[in-house]
């Protein structure tokens, strides 16, 4: 079954059947496009839509019923002079009614021709993207934030006195294409109520391709009632 759909000039409606049509109350300048038409077009002149259209008949005429009888005319030249002439009127309201008949079809046109245009122009745009284009668009946004893909982790242990730390640790590259050098590590140090005692940076001179983690080895400041340490990549260099 035929599958049709409808447009009030600002959102498209649909699909319908004809059944589904007959509860719409369609005009013949209803905007209507279905399968096999070029462009959106009027419920008028879609032919199977016709039946939806057609004038309801007059009652029979029933010769008993009374007709009014016909009014004299008035003999004074001056009440006929005044009296508005009830065939210009009709005649004025008929023109009234195909000027704003008229005027609407043209913006619904217009707004439909908008729509449609903007629609193929975004299509067009987005087919005729390359693939390298997509790739050269995420290495951009990768190579403009490096720490929201590096991350860091790793163990560490005490010397002796306890004055020094050994970190061994690990950077990751989550990155699709973006590759980093010269990481710097944020080190946090952390009491054993998880408060933070003070923060040191260091830089890992290495390179992290994407997809990668590599190792490193660091010699540490430590401080007082320190119980953990944390790491954290807040900056590197895009290669």
């Amino acid at each position: 079954m035929k599958k049709y759909f409808l447009h009030n000039g600002t959102e498209q409606q649909g699909p319908f059947d004809i059944e589904d049509l007959k509860a719409k109350r369609l005009t013949k300048d209803t905007a209507i496009w279905c399968e096999g038409l070029p462009d959106w077009t009027t419920a008028g002149k879609i032919v199977e839509l016709n039946e939806l259209f057609d004038a309801p008949t007059p009652p029979p005429f029933n010769s008993n019923s009374s007709t009014p009888p016909p009014q004299k005319p008035s003999s004074g030249k001056s009440n006929e002079s005044s009296k508005e002439d009830p065939s210009k009127k009709n005649k004025l309201g008929v023109i009234l009614q195909s000027i704003g008949a008229v005027s609407a079809l043209i913006i619904i046109g217009v707004i439909i021709y908008g729509y449609l245009h903007n629609r193929n122009a975004g299509q067009a745009k987005t087919d005729s993207q390359t693939y390298q284009e997509k790739v050269m668009t995420v290495e951009e946004i990768e190579r403009a934030q490096p720490a929201n893909f590096l991350s860091a982790g790793g163990t560490f242990s005490e010397n002796f006195w306890g004055d020094k730390l050994k970190v061994h640790g690990k950077i990751k590259n989550n990155a699709t294409v973006a590759s980093y050098k010269d990481a710097v590590v944020r080190v946090t140090y952390y009491s054993k109520t998880k408060t933070a005692l003070a923060t040191k940076e260091y830089i890992i001179y290495d390179n992290f391709p994407p997809h990668s983690e590599v190792n490193f080895e660091l010699k540490i400041e430590n401080y007082k009632d320190v119980n953990s340490i944390g790491w954290d990549v807040i900056k590197a260099t895009a290669n």
